[in-house]
């Protein structure tokens, strides 16, 4: 008999799968119960051991030895006639039988068991760089549940610790986070977030005693590489971080052979346990960013600061909590700018006086000049803690919108996508990072993007979808795309606003709009978009009488000044407006669109070069930079137009109404003031682009008033009329 035959004669083949199958669900049980009973990692480590040394011998042993009915005997001494090897063979292949059902069921339990939560699909995952990890929220065995944001303190102490490492790249916060709670594979995690280490653990907090245990895992593997619990009184907690973050950099520096990964430096611990315990709750209660939550997480800085006036991170997240209660598009409150400044302002340069290289005071100076009109200072403030913290991504979002209001919109994107990398399970981030390809019209790479945020946000992908569908020439798909969105998330406020403007206003459904708009008190998002200028007048007047001294709020006067005929008033407005503006953002304002068409109208040539030249190697930066919207192209048609480039300007003109839609009062503007009216192409143009909206007002109209239609928008009688006269 062959080598190979006498093997499986023997049952060798067998018994290797046997051990092998065994052997995984062994180190699959070992691997639970060792990290629920907080056992070092060597104990698993030991038993792995174990295990791969006995596959040699256990291979050897049933090719040296036969189980007969007489007891063991050696295989050479066992006649061919007396042999049983068939028999034992059958019962090894019930056993690997037997082993496969219960490696599947395992299998199945850790994917289907409850709190394993939802299974992201790994879309474009990042290859994960040798030196990176995440850090989980470390879980609260505490008998307290309420102790949750300690726990969750504990892990983002050591990811900003972490963050701080030169060589290491660590996932943001809001990516890991999305990890809570759930019994998810190690491996799975290193796949959605690019990395190749993963740290996680628990928190016991019990009176004055706090029990931490943390371990590092190899995601590739899903190895213990290190791990350690640690007994302290609560008043060494942050000398536990310490402890831990060190030892983790050490545990990195051993395995990656690193050389000059630094250890990193101690975190500033504040007076008392209970001022920590303040700013770790208005931490938790101000990153839900709701106006009500930002709202009561103010009195817990407040708290925390009362207790230790000089802990730095309190003072500076509730500047933060004050900044974002800023009256604006992009923010949740109803302060003045004036208002906000006079309360946030004091806390952001205390913790910059307390410790000039912390991260978020830095981030939140930044975010506050931009509100100010300062892009260029805020850039400064955001580059800085960048530096000090890399894996910031709120901050990174940020410094990506500073850069575009400067125009530099190719590094705008390098922001963005860096920030995606880090954080591609966060909603900001992801929402973005869809705005700029949808920007470039890079469809076929944002939709991976957005079967990501079906399972994030759901509603976020609708909204994207349906700005799509719009960019694309199907106005009414994508506005149903959108109502349908607004109906499945109907508390979305975001999107109910934006449904309002792109859905409904763009396509000359002004008062439907307002009547979907989720904010009733200021319908200011729908009408300034309209062709009532009378209206917008008014309502710019009060919304400057409210904030004299906010530059959007300046900015929306002129241009309303603007639209009704008084110039002169116009250009008053402008000159405030661009007097509150830094130097690098003052000639990218668009209100000196305002200054150029004014001195175009005079003949006033070089007035008009003076404020038009900024503003078109803006637009030119942006196109270069591949951003193809109608807005960019809708206003480098009027600027070659003013510079007697008719044929450029049509051009551009035809692409803007091509790709999306665009409001009734933009579209109205060129018309009126550049005397396109009287240019017959350029009016066919616009007879051609309305000919096109009447159309699709229609095939939405036949959606919407039918019994078809939507929850969230029932379009009046008379609205539905226009059906019956088309």
């Amino acid at each position: 008999m062959s080598f190979l035959g006498e093997l499986q004669r023997r049952n060798v083949f067998r018994v290797g799968i046997a051990y092998l199958v065994v052997a995984w669900l062994l180190l699959q049980v070992a691997d639970i119960v060792l990290s629920n009973i907080d056992a070092p990692a060597w104990v698993f480590q030991t038993i792995l051991l174990v295990l791969i040394i006995g596959f040699p011998i256990a291979v050897i042993f049933a090719w040296a030895f036969e189980m007969t009915p007489e007891g063991l005997k050696k295989s050479g001494d066992v006649e061919a006639d007396a042999s049983v090897t068939s028999k034992t063979g059958q019962k090894i292949n019930y056993l690997i039988g037997a082993a496969l059902v219960l490696a599947l069921g395992f299998i199945a339990w850790q994917n289907l068991a409850p709190g394993s939560g939802p299974t992201f699909t790994i879309v474009g995952e990042a290859q994960a760089a040798e030196a990176s990890i995440a850090v989980l929220p470390f879980v609260n065995m505490s008998d307290d549940a309420s102790n949750e944001y300690f726990s969750d303190g504990i892990s983002e102490e050591l990811l900003n610790v972490l963050a701080k490492i030169p060589e290491l790249q660590v996932a943001a916060r809001t990516s890991s986070f999305q990890f809570k709670g759930e019994n998810r594979d190690i491996s799975d995690i290193g796949k959605q977030l690019g990395v190749a280490h993963v740290l996680e653990g628990s928190v016991r907090k019990s009176g004055v005693r706090v029990r931490i245990t943390a371990q590092l895992i190899a995601t590739d593997t899903g190895f213990h590489m290190w791990s350690e619990t640690y007994d302290r009184d609560l008043t060494d907690v942050f000398a536990v971080q310490d402890e831990i973050s060190v030892a983790i950099v050490a545990a990195l520096k051993e395995t990656l052979g690193l050389e000059t990964v630094a250890a990193p430096l101690g975190i500033k611990a504040p007076a008392s346990t209970d001022a920590y315990n303040a700013f770790l709750l208005g931490q938790l209660l101000i990153r839900k960013r709701t106006k009500a939550d930002i709202e009561a997480s103010i009195p817990e800085f407040e708290k925390a600061i009362a207790l230790d006036p000089d802990y730095a991170p309190a003072h500076a997240n509730l500047g933060l909590a004050w900044r974002l209660l800023l009256d604006s598009g992009s923010t949740y409150g109803t302060l003045t700018l004036e208002e906000m400044l006079a309360k946030a302002m004091p806390h952001i340069e205390r913790a910059l006086d307390l410790d000039p290289e912390l991260a978020d005071a830095h981030g939140v100076m930044g975010l506050t000049l931009e509100a100010q009109g300062q892009p260029e200072q805020a850039i400064t403030h955001f580059e800085e803690a960048l530096r000090l913290n890399p894996s910031l991504t709120n901050v990174r979002n940020w410094y990506s919108s500073a850069l575009s209001n400067l125009g530099r919109e190719a590094d705008s994107f390098r922001q963005i996508e860096t920030a995606y990398r880090l954080d591609p399970l966060s909603r900001l981030t992801g929402s973005n990072y869809a705005n700029h390809l949808a920007q470039r019209q890079r469809f076929d790479d944002l939709e991976p993007v957005l079967e990501r945020m079906d399972q994030i946000d759901p509603a976020v992908a609708a909204t994207f979808r349906g700005l799509v569908l719009g960019a694309q020439q199907q106005a009414a798909e994508g506005a149903i795309t959108l109502l349908r969105g607004v109906d499945a998330s109907p508390d979305n406020l975001r999107l109910k606003a934006i449904t309002a403007i792109s859905g409904l206003g763009s396509m000359g459904l002004g008062d439907e709009a307002l009547r979907l708009w989720p904010f009733p008190d200021d319908g200011w998002g729908v009408i300034q978009g309209g062709t009532d200028y009378a209206q917008i007048l008014e309502m710019a007047q009060e919304r400057y009488q409210d904030d004299p001294d906010n530059p959007d709020a300046l900015d929306n006067l002129a241009g309303a000044y603007f639209e009704i005929g008084d110039q002169e008033q116009a250009e008053k407005m402008v000159a405030r407006h661009l007097a509150k503006l830094g130097p690098d953002a003052r000639p990218l304002a668009f209100t000196n669109a305002i200054f150029a068409i004014g001195a175009w109208a005079r003949g006033d040539e070089a007035t008009m070069l003076e404020r038009l030249t900024p503003l078109e190697v803006s637009i030119n930066q942006a196109l270069e930079a591949g951003i193809d919207v109608s807005g960019i192209h809708w206003g480098k048609a009027q600027f070659a137009f003013m510079r007697g480039q008719s044929d450029a300007a049509y051009e551009h003109a035809e692409r803007a109404l091509s790709i999306g839609t665009i409001s009734p009062g933009n579209i109205a503007s060129p018309y009126r003031h550049l005397g396109w009216d009287k240019i017959p192409r350029f009016k066919a143009l616009r007879d051609r682009y309305e000919a096109y909206l009447a159309a699709e007002r229609l095939k939405l109209l036949t959606v919407a008033c039918s019994s078809k239609g939507f929850e969230s928008w029932k379009p009046l009688p008379e609205t539905c009329a226009l059906l019956d006269r088309s």
